[in-house]
């Protein structure tokens, strides 16, 4: 009678597991597919689209590449959104993880109500600030500048990143730091000689989360911005669905130039994302 019920319930286990995968594997097929047939079709002439959208390029170019760099003016912008990404997150990991470490191990009466205050900012939508937003940085003379828009990123991605910082710091033992006070070491050598080493995969995830919100924000870069000195990628590839919407050849392949950075962002660091949430536990234990 054990052994019946032993044999039902492996049974049972393998048509679950073969359950789990297929729809695993389901998922995979819906997310990829799109992926890699944009990659592709940004190879084929505009003809080859049109008759046969899903067919594989039987005579592939780079002249859709080009011609969106040309048209498109996607060198221009792709620069600016390197500048926007690169200081933006540098400025965010900085700030945020020297925050953390005053929210998480400088005891203060204030520290609370601070620490929820840039906490609320997770709760706020960039729809809900727009206008004020807007009429403030038109005010003080910082829009459609690229300062602007690197203070804008810092402000919205600032919470999230204290947020995570905070959580990680908290889990790093006090007696290091009261240790380090001891031998005669200031709050700064303390962050910059033990707490930043310490962070380095939760400033992993910053990273990632940061860089990846910057480069395909697309919403303030379009409000905020109006010459081609300022505007970004994004607003650069939806200027293919005006006047070159039937170029689709080009928006294909200002799709995949613009993608390109961030799938090859997260496939050499999307080990670090677990790192960084799991590393608070591994340090307590």
């Amino acid at each position: 009678m054990y052994e019946d019920n032993l044999v039902i319930r492996k049974e049972r286990k393998s048509l679950s597991n073969v359950l789990a995968y297929s729809v695993f594997i389901l998922f995979t097929i819906l997310t990829l597919y799109p992926l890699i047939w944009l990659f592709y079709s940004s190879f084929k002439p505009q003809l080859e689209i049109i008759r046969d959208a899903f067919a594989l390029p039987k005579d592939p170019t780079f002249g859709n590449y080009i011609q969106a760099v040309i048209k498109g003016k996607l060198d221009k912008y792709a620069i600016n959104s390197i500048i926007y990404t690169f200081v933006s997150t540098g400025l965010v990991i900085f700030l945020s993880m020297m925050a953390s470490f005053a929210f998480a191990k400088i005891k203060n009466k204030a520290t609370p109500f601070i620490y929820n205050s840039f906490l609320m900012g997770l709760l706020i939508t960039i729809q809900a600030i727009l206008i004020p937003l807007f009429i403030s940085m038109t005010r003080i003379g910082l829009r459609d500048t690229r300062t602007g828009i690197i203070l804008i990123y810092v402000a919205i991605n600032l919470p999230l990143a204290i947020y995570l910082g905070t959580e990680y710091v908290k889990a790093i033992p006090d007696s290091l730091i009261e240790s380090a006070q001891i031998d005669g070491a200031s709050y700064f050598t303390v962050f910059f000689r033990i707490i930043l080493p310490m962070c380095k995969p939760v400033m992993v995830t910053m990273l990632i989360f940061t860089a990846l919100a910057c480069w395909n924000e697309f919403m303030l870069a379009l409000v905020f911005t109006s010459s081609d000195a300022s505007r970004s990628l994004p607003v650069g590839i939806y200027s293919f669905s005006g006047p070159l919407a039937t170029e689709y050849g080009m928006q294909f392949a200002a799709l995949v130039i613009g993608m390109t950075p961030m799938i090859l962002l997260y496939a050499i660091f999307h080990k670090q994302i677990t790192r960084g949430f799991a590393a608070q536990g591994a340090i307590k234990g």
